[in-house]
């Protein structure tokens, strides 16, 4: 791929303007993604291909040990099927929040040579992960929405949810690359505390347990954390018809909204405070 000189525009124009502004690289940002992405399985057999079957072997071998060996169940009597959407539904957006969060902190570093040398986008460039976990995230998602169709014997009632779920997230993992993409130019131990921190935030995000099995005062601890709302908005999309009580965390979808919206401007913000003297730390 032939890259060209991308003129420096908005420099000096008020940060939601320079926001709005990256919509016109979209293409770049689009192709450079791709391009990360094919590199990523460059040499093996089947190539591209694996970025579809990695989500649905993942999605496959949970499902089967939730139903067929743990024997998980919502309530009594309940089948098994639901239990194993119930952990695809939280586990689908954690490992894209995983994805987004570990490449951000090392994308500076890897692309040293444009950001120093031409005249280039540089915000555009924590974003590429963003792309690929989206990828690898809708693939796994069209299995599980398959699954809880048939488990309701149609379309979920609450299905219409994942949408603005949908967008809300890629909002708030647009903010999250930036954030850490700034912080990762800056010190480059971020990564290891980083690793450490996904390791702990996944037990503290409702994705294997049952919320109402967790004592009181870590199940306060658990509503603070945002990833927790994201995953109730999944599950409310997926399984509100099959509990039968529709939407269980109608407060789930304002507070992401307002978390995805403010983690985007500081993350945003961060970035670009960060971006005038990147040239110099890489």
């Amino acid at each position: 791929m032939a890259w060209r000189y991308v003129e420096a525009r908005d420099v000096g124009a008020p940060l939601p303007v320079r926001l709005l502004s990256l919509w016109r690289h979209r293409r770049l940002w689009r192709r450079m993604a791709e391009r990360d992405l094919r590199q990523r399985y460059v040499g093996s057999t089947l190539g591209l291909a694996w970025a579809a079957l990695t989500p649905l072997v993942s999605v496959a071998i949970y499902v089967f040990i939730f139903t067929f060996i743990f024997g998980g169940r919502l309530s009594p009597g309940a089948p098994t099927a639901e239990y194993a959407v119930y952990v695809v539904s939280g586990l689908l957006p954690w490992v894209a929040f995983s994805e987004v969060a570990s490449r951000a902190t090392q994308t500076m570093g890897e692309h040293r040579s444009l950001v120093k040398a031409v005249v280039f986008p540089v915000q555009i460039l924590p974003l590429c992960s963003l792309y690929v976990a989206a990828f690898s995230q809708g693939v796994g998602l069209s299995v599980v929405v398959g699954l809880a169709v048939w488990l309701q014997g149609g379309l979920p009632p609450a299905l219409w949810l994942l949408l603005p779920t949908l967008l809300l997230q890629l909002v708030f993992l647009a903010g999250v690359a930036w954030l850490l993409g700034a912080v990762g130019a800056i010190l480059r131990d971020v990564r290891e505390v980083v690793q450490v921190a996904l390791m702990l935030g996944m037990f503290l995000t409702p994705i294997f347990y049952l919320e109402r099995d967790v004592p009181l005062a870590l199940r306060r601890l658990l509503e603070l954390n945002p990833m927790t709302h994201l995953v109730h908005l999944y599950r409310d999309a997926l399984l509100g018809g099959v509990t039968g009580s529709g939407l269980q965390h109608p407060w789930s979808l304002p507070l992401f909204a307002f978390v995805a919206l403010a983690t985007l401007l500081a993350g945003f913000a961060a970035f670009e405070r960060t971006r005038v003297f990147l040239s110099d730390i890489l």
